[in-house]
């Protein structure tokens, strides 16, 4: 072998080990690397497959939905708000001047 295989050689020894999905942790700071490791590891060290909040949102949904239409069925009312003063304020044009103003001053 001479001096260039060698070297193509151990380039690609070298590329192997940086692409290598099995790897640990990779060099983070002391401070970061615990969360690193929670965030994308688990215990048996594979990445952890995240759930959505879809369904959260969902059921957070339909309960609103539910509890509109109980307060229009038996003309409810909560905290002075009735299921009219919602429909009124889902209905209420808004003027995009004035909210482009009050996010500015934020």
């Amino acid at each position: 072998m001479n001096d260039s295989e060698m070297r193509r050689r151990e380039l690609l020894r070298q590329t192997k080990r940086l692409y290598d999905e099995r790897r640990d942790i990779p060099a983070v700071h002391p401070r970061y690397g615990r969360i690193y490791h929670d965030l994308y590891h688990n215990e048996e060290g594979q990445k952890e497959q995240t759930g959505g909040s879809f369904y959260l949102r969902l059921v957070i949904g339909i309960l609103c939905f539910i509890c509109f239409v109980y307060m229009d069925q038996s003309n409810a009312g909560v905290a002075e708000v009735n299921s009219t003063s919602i429909v009124n304020q889902i209905e209420k044009d808004i003027d995009m001047d004035t909210v482009m103003e009050v996010w500015k001053d934020l």
